[in-house]
């Protein structure tokens, strides 16, 4: 990781736990982490901060994760900002046109934590701004 930046991942997801998991792994590895629990919350984490990733669980209360992309995704200063989909979910159907929905890529949940980590670094900066 570039030594003189900190990497900001948003993750958002409504399970307790996997944030504290997900947040945990990622700032072992020197990621600055912002933490929401459904769409709303995560719209209004953006509006003071804009990270380098977006990690996007897909099973939210009230509007899914796609919706939450598509919405994310709508706003100006967020375009260019990766979104990867993180789920649980087995062979996600609707998942196979997650460009579509303005997504990079899609994780299952049980993916190693070094290789989650690899790959958040790989996007960031494949994807970076500067």
């Amino acid at each position: 990781m570039d030594s003189h930046r900190k990497y900001i991942v948003l993750f958002v997801d409504d399970n307790p736990v996997d944030r504290a998991y997900i947040e945990g792994v990622l700032k072992k590895h020197n990621f600055q982490v912002l933490l929401a629990e459904s769409g709303d919350e995560a719209l209004k984490v953006v509006e003071q901060a804009v990270p380098d990733l977006i990690l996007l669980d897909i099973l939210l209360p009230k509007v899914s994760g796609i919706e939450v992309c598509k919405r994310l995704k709508a706003l100006p200063k967020l375009t260019q900002v990766p979104v990867i989909f993180f789920t649980s979910m087995e062979t996600p159907k609707n998942l196979i046109d997650y460009a579509g929905y303005g997504a990079v890529d899609y994780l299952h949940k049980s993916i190693p934590s070094e290789t989650l980590v690899a790959q958040i670094l790989f996007i960031i900066k494949t994807f970076s701004r500067s």
